[in-house]
């Protein structure tokens, strides 16, 4: 995926989650923007192509699905035609220029009037993207973009063209596609309603739906010719010819996809982004099937989105289950706040229709508390109960203190994590975070918890400002059976600083509890555990 001017990859972040179920992604940051280097000298089209090729030499890529936006068009097309060996297929969306729009004023007054229609968290992330790589590069580069002839280079590409755009683009108008779908050898039109354009954003499912259906009904043609020799006249870096590995996208039928699951009721909704058990994965905690079910609860604010470090790993002993609560990440937002004890039953249903069972449930922060209601309301569905940065503790349970905290603990946790946290809480808004923040400091966790019959892990980081030591501690002494933890160095998002870590706290806590079961029923065959590998994250 190769973004276009002024950007970074981060924008891609809504369809790579859905072509990652299909196949590799690689998404790039193009030299001069994503807080890369500048470079010292203005770059053109070719230049950039033969980066992006550099980067897929590396990566053993061969016959790769190259997406390109805007600008990133331009960049996309120039790689299929230098090297044909690496592109299958082309997918150019909202691609520039338009020959009709070939002026730098008309062409900056158009983007402009795009911002009119945007999605405010799209016009944000370009605001940032563009304060990132500065406007003097952005101006170096522009005369670059609008000297480009895609028209004239388009029919040159000999791999199947699909060209995409939203019905609401001004930029990339629909006589313009049209032309560029003609143009091509082997092209395809196909307009997203509604969409500006970024399509790529809001209209990521239906824009993966017809990538996946361009690879899978137009294979490539011919066999792709020897990558031409570079011109050292353009200062073009001369690279070895080495082999490499053809990874066409690995298209897996639906119903082995992973799936999202919803359900709704009244005005709340619930969903689960479910990581399918790997199947080369481990045995389960205790070698034998079947496996556990994990279910990760975020916390107030957020969404599944923090929690797939993690369930990558746990996913390598059973099926993973990323929840959005109601009002939180892609959910709608009810029109009141409802009871912690309501939330948990719909996890509960959500979970029962998936045919869930003998789940470990894992929540951070104030998701412990979805997470230990759900416990005490589904003993026959919570084998294990998992709590991150329990929250709130009872010496610290205002608003203005938890605020504080939580503004000071931003400080420590990775950058990644505070963007992410940053668009989560703006996608939610903030009379939905007050609500529930008023219903969470009401939850009284030290008096709920010890009626939990479940073996209860507290894991906390030990730079965790928010669930302190005594706290956590207290937690798990109260527990009918509780244990805590510390994984050093970890902010309050230990399992998305520390996955690792997390990921085998976690293995080795199912583990001990599976092994006392066992010593109270009577002798038996001796556990087969395979433990992840290092608890120590990069």
């Amino acid at each position: 995926m190769v973004h276009g001017i002024g950007m970074s990859h981060r924008y891609w972040d809504k369809l790579e989650r859905k072509l990652i179920e299909y196949g590799d992604t690689l998404v790039l940051d193009l030299p001069g923007f994503g807080g890369t280097t500048t470079p010292d000298r203005p770059l053109d089209v070719a230049d950039y192509a033969a980066v992006i090729a550099h980067t897929l030499d590396q990566e053993g890529a061969q016959g790769c699905v190259v997406i390109g936006h805007s600008m990133g068009a331009q960049f996309s097309t120039e790689l299929a035609i230098s090297r044909p060996d690496l592109v299958s297929h082309l997918v150019l969306i909202g691609p520039v220029t338009d020959s009709e729009h070939r002026s730098p004023v008309k062409h900056t007054l158009m983007l402009a009037v795009d911002t009119l229609i945007e999605r405010p968290v799209t016009n944000l992330m370009v605001a940032t993207a563009y304060a990132q790589c500065g406007i003097p590069w952005y101006l170096q580069e522009l005369p670059a973009m609008l000297d480009y002839r895609l028209d004239d280079r388009l029919p040159l590409v000999s791999c199947p063209v699909l060209v995409v755009r939203g019905t609401r683009d001004i930029i990339a108008g629909h006589d313009w596609c049209d032309k560029l779908s003609c143009n091509a050898r082997h092209g395809h039109l196909v307009e997203i309603p509604g969409e500006p354009h970024a399509a790529h954003r809001g209209g990521a499912s239906t824009i993966a739906t017809a990538v996946l259906d361009l690879v899978r009904n137009h294979p490539p043609l011919q066999t792709l010719p020897a990558p031409s020799a570079p011109d050292s006249s353009r200062g073009e870096p001369v690279y070895r010819n080495r082999s490499v590995r053809s990874y066409p996208p690995s298209l897996r039928s639906p119903e082995k996809a992973v799936e999202l699951r919803s359900i709704t009721v009244g005005d709340r909704q619930c969903r689960s982004y479910l990581i399918g058990r790997s199947t080369e994965g481990r045995p389960g905690p205790d070698g034998e099937d079947p496996a556990p079910v994990f279910v990760l609860i975020h916390g107030i604010g957020m969404s599944h989105r923090y929690f797939r470090r993690l369930g990558f790993l746990l996913a390598a002993y059973g099926d993973v289950h990323l929840i959005d609560l109601p009002g939180y990440g892609w959910t709608r937002r009810p029109a009141h706040a409802s009871s912690t004890t309501a939330t948990a039953e719909l996890i509960g249903k959500l979970l029962d229709e998936a045919g869930s069972s003998t789940c470990v449930v894992v929540g951070h922060s104030m998701g412990v508390q979805s997470a230990t209601e759900l416990a005490l309301l589904r003993p026959d569905l919570v084998s294990h109960l998992v709590l991150i940065g329990a929250a709130v503790d009872v010496e610290r349970r205002t608003i203005r203190q938890q605020a504080l905290t939580l503004s000071i603990n931003s400080l420590l946790e990775k950058p990644l994590l505070s963007m992410v946290q940053f668009f989560d809480v703006l996608r939610c808004g903030p009379r939905w975070y007050l609500a529930q923040l008023r219903l969470a400091m009401s939850y009284p966790l030290e008096e709920r918890l010890p009626l939990a019959a479940q073996p209860v892990l507290v894991l906390r980081g030990s730079r965790d400002l928010v669930a302190g030591t005594a706290w956590s501690e207290r937690l798990a002494h109260q527990s009918q059976h509780g244990e805590a933890t510390t994984i050093d160095g970890a902010p309050h998002a230990a399992h998305h600083s520390a996955p690792r870590a997390v990921a085998a706290t976690v293995i080795g806590f199912l583990r001990r509890s599976r092994d006392i079961v066992r010593v109270e029923a009577g002798p038996g065959p001796e556990p087969v555990v395979s433990d992840i590998a290092s608890p120590t994250d990069g």
